[in-house]
C-alpha cells in the first residue's frame, strides 16, 4: 500500500493521542512473539515508528520494561534482539485469551448475597457491588448465600452497570468500534508485511485496554451503551484479514 495512504489509515486508527510506549511495546511482543521469539531493534522501529513512537522513546520503554522483568535482551552482532521473559510470557499469556476471544467471557450472570456479617469469598472473576453483594457468572454453591440469575432481557439499574464498566471505559469502546468500522470498510488488499503488523497491533492494543479493565462477566450486564459486542467481533474480524507475521518474516521483508 502506498505510504501516504497507508500513514492515513494508521493516524484514523491510533486517534490524536500517542499510547504509552512501554505498553504499545506489550502488545507487539504479545501479539507477534508470544511464543518467546526474539525481535530485532529494527523491527521494533519498524513497527512503532509509524504510528508515531520517536526512537529514543522506544530505547526508555525497553529500558523500563527490561528493568520491571517484562522482557530480556541480548546482542547478535550489531543489533539487539528483545524477547518477553518467563514473567512477560505468563502474564501474556494470561490474558491473551480476553483479548482474542471472539465470544463474551461468559453467559450467564448471578447476583448472590452473603451474609452482611460474615461475607463469602467468591470467585476472582467476580465482581462485588457491596461488602456482601457481587455479580458472579456462575452460581455460588453451598446454603451460605443466595444466588439468582440476571435475566438477559432485563435491565439493570445504572447504579449496577455503573459498577461493572464506568463510563470512561464505555466512552473508549464507542471510540474504537467507530474506528474500527472505518477500518474494516477500507482495508486494503495490497498490505506489506510491516503495514499487516502495525494495523494488528494497533487494533490489539486499543481493544486490549479496553477489555482487561472490565469484569468477565456477559455483556447484558454492562451499560446500555457499551459497545464491547461490536469491538470484539470487528477485532475477530479485522485479525482473519490481517495475517500474523513472525519477527523473522518481518527481518527478511525489511
Amino acid at each position: 500500500m502506498e505510504d501516504r495512504a497507508f500513514d492515513a489509515l494508521v493516524v484514523d486508527l491510533r486517534g490524536a493521542d500517542l499510547p504509552r510506549v512501554w505498553s504499545l511495546l506489550v502488545t507487539v511482543f504479545g501479539d507477534l512473539a508470544q511464543d518467546g521469539a526474539a525481535i530485532p531493534a529494527a523491527v521494533l522501529g519498524q513497527i512503532v515508528a509509524p504510528i508515531g513512537v520517536r526512537p529514543e522513546a522506544m530505547r526508555v520503554a525497553l529500558h523500563r520494561l527490561k528493568k520491571d522483568g517484562w522482557i530480556d535482551s541480548q546482542r547478535s552482532g550489531r543489533t539487539s534482539l528483545y524477547r518477553l521473559s518467563a514473567q512477560g510470557r505468563a502474564q501474556t499469556v494470561a490474558a491473551s485469551p480476553r483479548i482474542y476471544a471472539s465470544e463474551p467471557p461468559a453467559r450467564e450472570a448471578w447476583l448472590v448475597l452473603t451474609d452482611p456479617a460474615a461475607p463469602q469469598p467468591g470467585a476472582e472473576s467476580d465482581l462485588w457491588l457491596t461488602p456482601h453483594m457481587r455479580l458472579s457468572s456462575g452460581s455460588p454453591a453451598g446454603a451460605e448465600a443466595f444466588a439468582t440469575r440476571l435475566d438477559p432481557d432485563a435491565p439493570l439499574p445504572g447504579w449496577m452497570t455503573a459498577r461493572v464498566c464506568d463510563a470512561g471505559v464505555v466512552a473508549l469502546s464507542a471510540d474504537l468500534e467507530t474506528r474500527l468500522f472505518r477500518l474494516q470498510d477500507r482495508l486494503p488488499a495490497d498490505l506489506t508485511a510491516t503495514q499487516a503488523a502495525i494495523l494488528r497491533v494497533l487494533i490489539v492494543h486499543g481493544w486490549r485496554r479496553i477489555v482487561l479493565k472490565t469484569p468477565q462477566l456477559p455483556d447484558h450486564v454492562f451499560p446500555a451503551a457499551w459497545q464491547g459486542p461490536a469491538c470484539r467481533a470487528r477485532v475477530a474480524t479485522l485479525l482473519e484479514r490481517l495475517p500474523r507475521h513472525s519477527p523473522e518474516a518481518l527481518s527478511l521483508a525489511a
